[in-house]
């Protein structure tokens, strides 16, 4: 059994960080396009945003109370979450259409699971962090399935 020290754990804790901002942005692009998709896939991405940012919410919480487990602050504003996150907000009265919408959520999920895989190694390798690891890998695996969905959504065939 692999016991964290506390150095370990505040590491471990400021590589979530970033994951957790990147959660939050995508929860809140997740919002601004439910509130405001048009278009012939009204009703489904309408629905569809819905369900991403009420999962977003679960993993954003799950994401902080891991950071606070491991004795560390979670941020929790938007400036933080601006500054650590690798994703890019809307730009004031932007509203893409509803196509757009689709493509760069799949994309944020793509970018997301991505980090969130190489946080998950990183933890491994260096930490031998299991539990976070394999915590962050399931997340992933559920990211992945959505960039896979909404690809499938607007693809042109």
């Amino acid at each position: 059994m692999n016991t964290l020290s506390n150095g370990a754990k505040l590491k471990i804790a400021e590589l979530l960080k970033p994951i957790l901002a990147d959660q939050f942005v995508l929860y809140t692009k997740a919002r601004n396009y439910h509130w405001n998709i048009t278009g012939s896939m009204f009703f489904t991405l309408h629905i569809k945003f819905e369900e991403l940012y009420n999962e977003l919410a679960l993993d954003v919480d799950e994401t902080a109370e891991r950071i606070r487990t491991y004795g560390s602050n979670a941020p929790g504003t938007m400036t933080e979450f601006l500054k650590l996150s690798g994703l890019k907000e809307e730009a004031d009265g932007n509203y893409p259409d509803q196509f757009e919408m689709a493509t760069k959520i799949a994309e944020d999920y793509n970018f997301l699971s991505a980090r969130i895989n190489e946080v998950g190694l990183k933890l491994q390798k260096e930490f031998g962090d299991e539990i976070t690891a394999g915590k962050l890998y399931s997340i992933a695996e559920r990211y992945e399935k959505h960039v896979w969905m909404l690809k499938s959504l607007i693809a042109k065939n």
